[in-house]
């Protein structure tokens, strides 16, 4: 039964729904860890819930084996705050395994499975193929005892990206999204361009049997992925026009007031996020 967008109790991407299914999960996990794990009763999906009509607060974690806690982030903005995104995340993420809270006052060591943390990138600007971020370029490159790492990858299709060979799930993704991405460069509207991608992917055997049993929810959430990226967009030049002859700190300081994201007044304005922040 096909669930409207507004009826669940957050917004799923394209992304996030397509690698719900353990199998695909499980071949993605592998590919990123280098292992070659098999059953995907070994996989226990642990994404943290959201709230009405928003994302989840991560995208997608999963414990394999017991061994490893993999947290994968899509994107398509490379934000630098990824890292301290992902420790807010894997905290509560690690407190959930614990079932009894007092265990954690007792003298017994605990063991977690190890954290991988993983960023997929697939906007539309330029981005090396992997790049490593880091916490402590928070505190000016000083881990001192608080460090986390985390490597991004850009999967956009056409870049030689080696994870796109070793999981054929991710490059079908990527394929999806590079038509509709090209048909809208064509000057088609968004509408006909996410149709276009589906009938095309279906014809050619790429993500065929999840597109045809899932065709309506992708067309629904493609379009509020998109038309929230496009607005992102709008926002960049709007401003740009908007604040040329005013000082780029009052801008961003009226862009914080309309609850603009910290990301895209940075970079609208040149201005470093923790410049921005300063301004609340």
């Amino acid at each position: 039964m096909t669930e409207e967008p507004g009826n669940k109790q957050y917004r799923d991407s394209v992304f996030c729904h397509y690698f719900k299914d353990k199998t695909r999960l499980l071949s993605l996990c592998n590919a990123i860890l280098g292992t070659s794990y098999t059953d995907t009763n070994q996989l226990t999906i642990t994404t943290l819930p959201g709230t009405f009509f928003k994302k989840q607060k991560n995208d997608i974690s999963c414990t394999i084996g017991g061994k490893s806690l993999v947290l994968v982030e899509h994107q398509t903005i490379l934000s630098e705050n990824l890292p301290f995104r992902c420790l807010s995340y894997v905290t509560e993420l690690l407190n959930n395994l614990v079932e009894n809270k007092r265990k954690l006052y007792q003298p017994k060591l605990i063991k977690f499975p190890t954290p991988e943390f993983i960023v997929l990138y697939n906007g539309g600007e330029d981005a090396p193929l992997k790049k490593e971020m880091k916490l402590s370029d928070a505190f000016n490159g000083d881990a001192h005892s608080l460090e986390l790492k985390l490597t991004a990858y850009n999967i956009n299709y056409g870049t030689g990206q080696e994870l796109l060979t070793k999981c054929g799930y991710l490059k079908n993704y990527s394929i999806f999204v590079d038509k509709v991405r090209e048909g809208v460069g064509d000057g088609i509207s968004l509408e006909e361009a996410i149709k276009n991608a589906v009938k095309y992917c279906i014809e050619n055997n790429v993500m065929k049997e999840y597109l045809e049993e899932n065709a309506k929810e992708v067309f629904t959430m493609a379009m509020l992925e998109y038309d929230e990226n496009e607005a992102r967009e709008a926002w960049k030049e709007y401003y740009k026009e908007y604040y040329k002859e005013e000082g780029m700190t009052t801008a961003a300081a009226n862009m914080l007031k309309e609850n603009i994201p910290i990301e895209i007044i940075a970079r609208v304005t040149n201005l470093p996020e923790n410049k921005i922040l300063s301004l609340r």
